[in-house]
């Protein structure tokens, strides 16, 4: 049995390498997502855990086989990988280019000739030339980059559209082949690793072994449940002790780890020093607390880069606002019905502003409780972050009571204020005996106005939204998805999606989910949108109760129904609900 460690750069890869798991029985595979120097911190944690080798692809497998004493097997990209994207590429507008390492770009460049597709091929040595290479295709009119986890990263930076090469079975099985090639001219080392390494972890002290840099070459069992690499290499007094093994004589200490006394001996052999650390008082314990609390209010200095996409020219308008607006400083109102992007154009505006640098701050005015926002107020909370954007999401759910409190401390501060971006629903009543927002308050607030439109009055974008969403699940689940049938596409842009572009994606990621076929057909669509037409509007008030009327299998599936409303849409959360997979939900609802 050989016991491999898969480190995968992207959530997609896990999926397939669970398909795989099934049909294996010489491995026994532990997967562990992490891109680049995450993937190498994940390597450097379970090197000594016993396995015989690492899988892993690209930069990360060449980051990782730099700091590892076990066999690295890089996942090699296929044709078959990139002749999948590059059909999947063909649904996106505007122009493309692949951008990557030789091994990417070379096979990539041989198939777009035997296409005749238009792509351009780049090929980069170093990370560092990414973002050069990406700036330079930007300013020439390019708008989808494909290539790996590195440049895909980097090309949603800079607002483009990022698409990821992601490995098929095919040369994850070839992997795995070169693997069972690695593990049998290394197996007799192997065992003698073993043998070595089960002596030191039968002994009950931490023992661990250092080179005279100081670096942490082995340890057994015990010494890593206490000790992280990190916390050995970078304590002073663990340095102070092995400069003075190796130019003296064996030392006994007491240090202190991880807020614990310990009695430290060494010994020095072969040029290595030898770390026996045992407990200095036994009933010694760590204090473990938990500080895990929700707030309405979140502050954030990261914000990821958001693409807004949309051929339609309602869409066109609301991208040039945003460019415009982010320029500005004054109040912005974001308006636009349930789940069509509200969110998404207040980050914008934040990112591409020169306000980027300092805090996102959310004031989710729905989750505020009574009294909260006077705090806010009272804490100076605004003022303290004056630099950054306040963005007050639905501020249409806060009580007019508070709406009258914030207006007029609007308009009585006088210290610096931060930019304020708000959002609400559509139907505002302002004017009106029962309104939603206070008039004065809209005033100030309202200096300028985004107005999304609903999805259902831009079907046009729905072909642009589609392959953003399936290159991003392609990634995350590991199909091998490149476009959809254009009767499926038909049938997705006469529904009228009442939820917007959140309903689209949520579709699309179940489609992708169960699709086993390189293409959405028309069949799956149909079934999911017969069960959105069955599902209540929102603002119709539907009862939560079930009629049980019908046969057993009709009131199944309403129970089925009902609990996928409340899940969102989610059917794997419906699913666990139910205590059913995935596959016998999506059945019993065919």
């Amino acid at each position: 049995m050989i016991k491999a460690l898969v480190i995968a750069p992207y959530e997609g890869l896990i999926e397939i390498m669970r398909e795989i798991d099934v049909d294996v029985d010489d491995f026994e595979i532990h997967t562990e997502l992490g891109n680049l120097y995450e993937g190498v911190e994940v390597a450097k944690q379970y090197e000594k855990r016993g396995f015989d080798m690492i899988i892993s692809r690209g930069g990360t497998a060449s980051l990782v086989q730099e700091v590892v004493s076990i066999p690295v097997i890089d996942i090699q990209v296929s044709g078959y990988d990139i002749l999948r994207l590059l059909t999947l590429v063909k649904g996106f507008s505007g122009k493309a280019a692949i951008v990557g390492f030789p091994n990417i770009s070379q096979g990539a460049s041989t198939i777009c000739n035997l296409l005749d597709l238009d792509i351009n091929t780049l090929t980069i040595e170093k990370d560092h030339e990414v973002e050069d290479r990406l700036k330079s295709l930007k300013e020439e009119g390019y708008e989808v980059v494909i290539g790996d986890v590195v440049t895909v990263e980097a090309a949603k930076q800079l607002g483009m559209n990022g698409v990821l090469i992601t490995s098929g079975k095919e040369a994850v099985m070839e992997a795995l082949d070169e693997a069972r090639r690695v593990f049998g001219l290394f197996s007799r080392l192997y065992k003698e690793v073993s043998l070595y390494q089960s002596i030191i972890d039968s002994d009950e002290r931490l023992i661990g072994v250092m080179d005279k840099e100081g670096k942490l070459i082995c340890s057994n069992h015990c010494f890593k449940k206490e000790f992280s690499q990190e916390k050995v290499e970078n304590s002073s007094d663990i340095t102070d002790i092995v400069k003075k093994t190796t130019s003296e004589v064996e030392q006994n200490k007491i240090v202190t780890l991880n807020n614990q006394i310990w009695h430290l001996s060494t010994s020095y052999s072969d040029e290595r020093v030898i770390l026996y650390v045992e407990k200095a008082f036994p009933n010694q314990t760590d204090e473990v607390t938990d500080e895990r609390k929700q707030y309405a209010i979140e502050v954030v200095t990261a914000v990821p880069h958001l693409l807004l996409t949309g051929k339609s020219n309602q869409m066109q308008d609301v991208i040039k606002q945003v460019e415009k607006y982010s320029r500005m400083d004054e109040p912005l109102w974001v308006i636009g019905e349930t789940g069509n992007g509200k969110d998404s154009v207040a980050q914008s505006i934040y990112l591409k502003s020169k306000r980027n640098n300092e805090p996102f701050i959310t004031v989710n005015c729905e989750l505020l409780k009574e009294g909260q926002l006077i705090e806010l107020i009272d804490d100076h909370f605004f003022t303290n972050h004056a630099e950054g954007i306040v963005y007050l999401k639905r501020i249409d759910r806060l009580d007019l009571q508070s709406q009258k409190e914030l207006y007029h401390y609007l308009r009585t501060e006088t210290g610096k204020m931060p930019r304020f971006v708000v959002s609400s629903k559509e139907e505002l009543r302002i004017d009106e005996h029962d309104a939603t927002i206070d008039h004065d308050l809209f005033t100030v607030l309202a200096r300028l106005i985004i107005y999304i439109p609903p999805l259902r009055e831009r079907v046009q974008d729905i072909e642009n939204l589609i392959p953003v969403f399936i290159s991003e699940f392609h990634s995350k689940y590991g199909k091998q998805i490149v476009g959809v049938r254009p009767d499926a596409m038909n049938e997705l842009k006469e529904y009228d999606w009442p939820r917007n572009v959140d309903q689209l994606k949520q579709v699309i990621e179940q489609l992708v989910l169960h699709s086993n076929s390189y293409y959405i057909e028309k069949e799956a669509v149909q079934t999911l949108i017969e069960l959105l037409k069955q599902r209540p509007r929102v603002d119709e008030g539907a009862s939560s109760s079930i009629e049980i009327n019908g046969s057993l299998k009709d009131i199944e599936k309403k129970i089925i129904q009902k609990v996928l409303e409340e899940e969102d849409m989610n059917q794997s959360r419906a699913a666990k609900r139910l205590g059913i997979n995935r596959s016998t939900l999506w059945r019993k609802l065919k």
